[in-house]
């Protein structure tokens, strides 16, 4: 396993590498700017191709991800559970068991497997791709996380020291544990009844990032979850998809707006349905249902993804970033309008360079973008070069 992990670290260092030399983050009134970002090599998509296979050798079973066994052992596990349920007698007895438990985790794992220290980092527990705070805490003690592949988990203690930190599970039981996204309800005041919202799925086009299979909605704190797979009353899916950011509006707090990206593995895998459509996706009942934004002719490509999306309560605007299209905005989460001064140089992400036909060679690929709070037009942009 050294091996893997020492190409994976040098592939990783590569590309940051890479990306910081045309890489520029601005957070300025009034302003945006960016570095224009030069296209990879062929060469050089082509063996981040087979870097990627060479990686899922041996770990999968031939054309099948783990993702997409896990899908299908969640789905064996529930027609178990129901057939087990039909056959059950009403009164039988509950076995019970007078052996003591240990935990055994998840807990930190030493990062230097290989013990000469090149890649030491100490403890670590798995990629964390989402954290919210709970703003109907004061204290800021409620915190929530999303794992690439973990799950969701939630602290009432996260203000303390970081030792006596506790988490505990809220997702173990879902169809999916690859988080790419949370999201609170504004508004509330009581955090045992805050509304959580988390899209599944990583989109980080990597081939351990895990594809999901839709949004999952909690209305108690994260005791009882729904999974929402379909948006436009089941028209479009969620499945093989990731989610990347979920903004909530502070002045209508049931409108709510989902970016959600294509996956690697779920296109690979074939979890990414023709009804799979990338892009953004709006729910006016704080993520009961979903609505999608056709920004442009809706498809099951990956120019249509959305990476980032805000909400900047001093304008009353969502802002949103849609790869090869460029910035847009939206007052209610459901009309959306591209940007007349796009940012960066003049013309770099004009409607010529960047149409609404999904032309790859418009160099927004990957975008963040966040708002300062209370200032009405200040926004901090980071902008990614193009990659494949």
């Amino acid at each position: 396993m050294a091996f893997p992990s020492f190409s994976r670290a040098i592939r990783i260092f590569l590309f940051v590498t890479l990306q910081l030399s045309f890489l520029s983050s601005v957070c300025g009134q009034n302003t945006a700017k960016t570095a224009v970002g030069a296209r990879f090599a062929d060469s050089d998509i082509n063996d981040q191709k087979k870097n990627a296979e060479w990686f899922l050798r041996g770990r999968v079973v031939p054309g099948k991800s783990a993702a997409e066994l896990r899908r299908r052992a969640y789905q064996m596990k529930m027609r178990a559970r129901t057939a087990r349920a039909q056959n059950a007698p009403s009164n039988s007895a509950q076995p019970t068991s007078s052996n003591v438990w240990m935990p055994l985790g998840p807990v930190p794992l030493a990062s230097d497997a290989t013990g000469d220290g090149f890649q030491d980092y100490h403890q670590v527990s798995g990629r964390a791709t989402a954290v919210a705070i709970d703003p109907a805490d004061p204290t800021g003690n409620t915190v929530y996380i999303g794992g690439a592949q973990g799950g969701i988990w939630k602290s009432e203690n996260a203000a303390t020291s970081g030792n006596n930190v506790t988490w505990a599970p809220l997702t173990d039981d879902q169809p999916t544990l690859s988080i790419g996204a949370i999201a609170i309800q504004p508004g509330n005041t009581n955090p045992n009844a805050s509304v959580i919202l988390a899209a599944t799925g990583e989109a980080d086009n990597a081939a351990d990032s895990y594809f999901g299979l839709g949004i999952l909605q909690s209305t108690d704190a994260g005791n009882t979850w729904m999974l929402v797979s379909t948006a436009n009353s089941g028209a479009y899916s969620f499945s093989g998809l990731g989610g990347t950011r979920m903004a909530f509006s502070t002045t209508n707090t049931s409108t709510v707006v989902a970016a959600m990206a294509t996956t690697n593995v779920g296109i690979v895998d074939g979890a990414l349905t023709v009804n799979s459509y990338a892009g953004l996706y709006t729910s006016t009942n704080a993520g009961q249902s979903w609505t999608y934004d056709a920004l442009s002719p809706a498809g099951a490509s990956e120019a249509t993804s959305a990476t980032s999306v805000v909400y900047n309560a001093a304008a009353g605007l969502f802002f949103a970033v849609v790869r090869y299209q460029g910035f847009f905005s939206s007052p209610d989460g459901l009309t959306w309008t591209r940007l007349a001064a796009q940012p960066g140089a003049p013309g770099l992400l004009s409607t010529a360079a960047c149409p609404q036909n999904y032309v790859t060679t418009c160099p927004i690929y990957r975008g963040e973008i966040t708002v300062v709070p209370g200032r009405n037009g200040n926004v901090c942009l980071v902008y990614f070069a193009r990659r494949e």
